[in-house]
């Protein structure tokens, strides 16, 4: 008998439709929009996402499969954001749901979530998340990071930015002509960094 007859139970139970990532994406923005209008704590939100899991019988393999096809869908590189959690010291890997059992966490990790969601309940109204962009434009005058958030760019560096830059004059041109109206420039140069 051949191997490719045999059935996977694991993986057909594991496997993502797209009515699956449609039925989380409502849940979730229900939840985001509980927890931006102050209804819901992040504690409360954590603990729906725990639900809703149990609700839905989701496997933790499912519910990772699930959140990268709606990463996916809202043009997010799941490696990037398992990288970027990698230079954070969160290893994606072997840091899934099973770690929060009770019985797994231990005092540093009840510390840090208590920390963590006491803060969100702190400020959590005067927070607003944000997806921005960041590029740079590194040359023999400038060395300046931009962060662009729709009609406002940010211009970043540590030394006086140089606006006779061709190279970053056409950069902001381009994004400008995109819009067909002004756009806002903010600068923030000679800026200081320390450790705090």
């Amino acid at each position: 008998m051949s191997d490719d007859r045999i059935i996977d139970f694991n993986e057909l139970k594991n496997k993502v439709k797209d009515t699956d990532v449609d039925k989380f994406e409502q849940y979730i923005y229900n939840l985001y929009f509980s927890v931006m209008d102050g209804s819901m704590t992040m504690a409360e939100f954590s603990r729906k996402i725990f639900d809703y899991m149990n609700d839905n019988n989701i496997s933790q393999e499912k519910f990772m499969n699930i959140q990268k096809k709606f990463m996916e869908r809202y043009g997010m590189d799941s490696e990037e954001i398992e990288k970027q959690l990698k230079s954070f010291g969160i290893n994606p890997s072997v840091s899934g749901f099973e770690n929060l059992n009770p019985e797994n966490i231990t005092n540093e990790e009840i510390e840090a979530i208590r920390k963590s969601t006491g803060f969100y309940e702190k400020y959590g109204q005067k927070i607003q998340p944000k997806s921005c962009i960041t590029t740079f434009v590194k040359n023999d005058i400038n060395d300046v990071t931009v962060i662009i958030d729709q009609e406002k760019i940010m211009l970043y560096s540590d030394k006086k930015i140089n606006l006779m830059d061709a190279e970053l004059n056409e950069f902001l041109l381009s994004y400008k002509n995109m819009f067909n109206k002004k756009i806002r420039v903010v600068m923030c140069e000679n800026s200081t960094q320390y450790d705090y």
